[in-house]
């Protein structure tokens, strides 16, 4: 170890002490033939007072110029990045100390460096906090080397320094970056996957998705979708915004950004879909809110201009409409020409309606009407009218039944649907008469004209 020689001189008394004497706690003071011994923190046993100030003089001279000539080094140096959940390991070394001298870890928190752990030679540590564990990987003589390890979290982000003895010419600075992912996706405060949201079709509603706990929006994207129908992101607006917070006595700063739609409107259609959104950063596990869409409104008939095709004779044909109703419905009615089938009642004219439930909710079904045998009569145009607690389905339905030719093609051979309640020829054969008598007319009109 290097031995540092201080010398006090007062009065032609000059009094010799290195730091090598310091480690052993004992001063040996030499004035011709007299020889004084003390211990550090005993009794001075000296017949001079002189002795006695030269003795704290020199003490203190030399402890201060130790610690300001004691070397430390900080590993990593600079800026370091992190990402949450990384284990970061920091490490500060100590060279040319004395027994007495100590590391310590400091970290700048709300603009206070406030301590976070303390060590000596004296006194080797091991400790673990929480997050951090500290220990002294070497301890002699020569080395003190002191290191800190850390379960990142967004409140380690900023200054960390290591100072020697408490000299502020020994501190040394590192700046960590801590990228985080969102901490939480919630839609409209509802972040459970099962819980369920309820908008009504027929007014406009507020949706939102926010990401919070991220502190770097430039590297989070965010996506919004009502699965099974696509992707609506482009309908929101996105902001982003940065809060201060507290956790664990140390202060951070976090973002929060938000997919926001204050006039979405839902449709019936949507009832019972579940709506997603998603936020994705790099290097993390994408993280999801998803909720199930309850939408309330009138029905929503989906067979609005719809076509089938059977044959005369067929048993049993049924044609079908999906119909979607929350709350449940409360009218089903099939209209044919003058004639109204509503669903439940007996069979009338060889037509009866009915309403299928297709999911466990009863807001999902199918309405059909059934035709016992099918007649010439039975092709032609129905309409279909639902209605619930709420107002009536807009548009109707309508099914449209062709009659299927020999061929088994509907395309070239489906003849006109006959309309229920009119009788007389073919309006096909009197069109294509008048059109020929028509264009006599105009050719006999040029002929003259030419002449």
């Amino acid at each position: 170890m290097k031995c540092l020689t201080c010398s006090f001189k007062e009065r032609g008394v000059t009094i010799g002490l290195s730091r090598a004497s310091l480690l052993t706690n004992t001063i040996t003071l030499n004035k011709q033939d007299l020889k004084v011994r003390t211990r550090i923190g005993g009794n001075m046993e000296s017949n001079s007072r002189l002795v006695q100030a030269g003795l704290l003089a020199v003490l203190l001279a030399c402890y201060f110029h130790g610690t300001k000539a004691l070397a430390v080094t900080l590993t990593p140096t600079g800026q370091v990045s992190f990402k949450q959940g990384d284990q970061a390991s920091i490490t500060c070394e100590m060279r040319d100390f004395t027994r007495l001298d100590f590391l310590v870890w400091e970290k700048l928190n709300g603009g206070v460096w406030i301590e976070m752990a303390t060590n000596s030679v004296l006194n080797p540590l091991f400790n673990n906090t929480g997050r951090y564990t500290y220990k002294t990987d070497s301890a002699t003589s020569q080395l003190l080397k002191f290191t800190m390890t850390i379960n990142i979290a967004l409140e380690d982000a900023g200054l960390i320094r290591c100072m020697a003895g408490g000299s502020p010419a020994s501190r040394k600075e590192l700046s960590v970056a801590v990228s985080a992912s969102p901490t939480t996706v919630k839609i409209n405060n509802v972040s459970a996957a099962g819980r369920e949201l309820t908008f009504n079709s027929t007014q406009e509603s507020e949706v939102s998705c926010v990401a919070s706990g991220f502190n770097n929006a430039n590297l989070l994207t965010m996506r919004i979708t009502i699965v099974g129908r696509g992707d609506i992101t482009d309908q929101f607006t996105s902001t982003v915004e940065y809060y201060n917070f507290t956790k664990d006595g140390l202060h951070g700063r976090a973002g929060r950004r938000a997919l926001t739609n204050n006039r979405y409107i839902f449709n019936g259609a949507d009832d019972n879909k579940d709506l997603q959104c998603v936020a994705d950063y790099t290097g993390f596990t994408t993280l999801a809110g998803l909720v199930t869409v309850r939408v309330q409104g009138v029905p929503v008939i989906t067979c609005t201009n719809s076509n089938r095709t059977t044959s005369v004779n067929q048993k049993g044909f049924k044609l079908t409409c999906p119909v979607i109703s929350n709350p449940q419905l409360t009218s089903l009615v099939w209209v044919y020409g003058n004639e109204r089938y509503p669903m439940g009642e007996p069979a009338k004219n060889g037509l009866s309606a009915s309403y299928d439930i297709t999911d466990s909710t009863k807001k999902h079904g199918e309405a059909v009407l059934t035709i016992e045998s099918v007649a010439k009569e039975h092709f032609g145009e129905y309409k279909l009218q639902a209605a619930n607690r709420l107002g009536d389905a807009v548009p109707e339905g309508k099914v449209t039944l062709w009659e299927l030719g020999q061929s088994g093609s509907p395309a070239s051979t489906a003849k006109s649907p006959v309309t229920k309640g009119k009788t007389g020829g073919s309006t096909s054969g009197a069109g294509a008469m008048a059109s020929f008598v028509l264009l006599t007319g105009l050719m006999t009109v040029l002929q003259a004209a030419l002449h």
